[in-house]
């Protein structure tokens, strides 16, 4: 995942929390920092993150998954053969 797909989905989740950007800022978050995590820019701070995520009443949960390497044509057509 990227910082602009994670930046996305953090988005969403402001929206579908109901919270407006002027409500973040009336609850101390920096007036920039919705649109620099929202569009997956560099210079916000995991305690930032964490910041704006308490004030939208959400956690953060991790799944960590190692990337699968995509098969070869080789491997493919070997795999074929033994049906």
């Amino acid at each position: 995942m990227t910082k602009e797909e994670l930046g996305k989905k953090i988005e969403a989740l402001r929206k579908e929390c109901g919270v407006s950007t002027y409500e973040l800022e009336q609850k101390g978050i920096h007036p920039s920092l919705p649109a620099t995590i929202e569009k997956g820019q560099k210079g916000y701070s995991m305690d930032s993150l964490i910041k704006y995520l308490d004030t939208i009443d959400q956690d953060i949960f991790l799944s960590v998954e190692k990337k699968e390497k995509p098969i070869s044509k080789t491997k493919i057509k070997r795999m074929r053969g033994r049906s």
